[in-house]
């Protein structure tokens, strides 16, 4: 993570299906502090046993993030990432654990047709995860924002699973280096919109 900076708000990242934190700690602004999450099986965690149920890995990072997502934060997927990040704030919202200031979701369909379309690069242990996500309870709307970024056809749905608002800014590119470019170029209007008192805040 960036140098720690209560000043700035912290996103706590998911990569996609078959893509190492490596490739996302390439992103920098100075408005935000970034932490790119690990997984189990990838990347410096290549020898850790990879999850195949999704609510069992959301378990596991609720616990092991617990002290990172005590400060103001948002949580940002891509792919695959985007499930794990939506499943883990609905984890923590469930617990009375506090709410992140948004999710941000890139390039993945929302929970209800995720498992239609498996990421090409995806591993065995992904697919599993990506399927084990349909038989995870259905949780009421998120009480943050959703910020998508992706293609019309594929975000649909994403506003069935907040009541706080959605907004999609459409994009075609997929691949990481693209998404990174989107992200950072939207990071300014982002945080601006956070900024706003009260706007995606909950007592812990």
């Amino acid at each position: 993570m960036d140098t720690d900076d209560a000043e700035r708000l912290l996103f706590v990242c998911f990569p996609d299906a078959g893509e190492a934190a490596g490739r996302y700690r390439a992103w920098r602004d100075p408005r935000i502090a970034v932490r790119v999450v690990e997984l189990p099986g990838r990347g410096e965690r290549r020898d850790e046993h990879p999850y195949r149920d999704m609510w069992l890995l959301v378990e596991s990072l609720a616990a092991e993030l617990a002290g990172v997502l005590a400060r103001p934060h948002v949580l940002f997927g891509a792919g695959l990432g985007a499930l794990v990040a939506y499943r883990l704030a609905q984890r923590r919202v469930a617990a009375g654990l506090g709410v992140p200031r948004a999710l941000v979701v890139a390039h993945q369909a929302p929970p209800d047709r995720a498992a239609r379309a498996v990421p090409e690069q995806a591993a065995r242990a992904d697919v599993s995860l990506l399927t084990s996500d349909a038989h995870v309870p259905v949780a009421p709307p998120l009480p943050c924002p959703i910020r998508g970024i992706g293609e019309p056809q594929v975000m649909t749905g994403w506003g069935e699973h907040t009541n706080a608002g959605f907004v999609l800014a459409p994009a075609r590119e997929r691949d990481s280096g693209a998404l990174l470019r989107d992200a950072v170029l939207r990071a300014g209007y982002l945080v601006s919109a956070l900024a706003v008192p009260g706007l995606g805040e909950s007592p812990m």
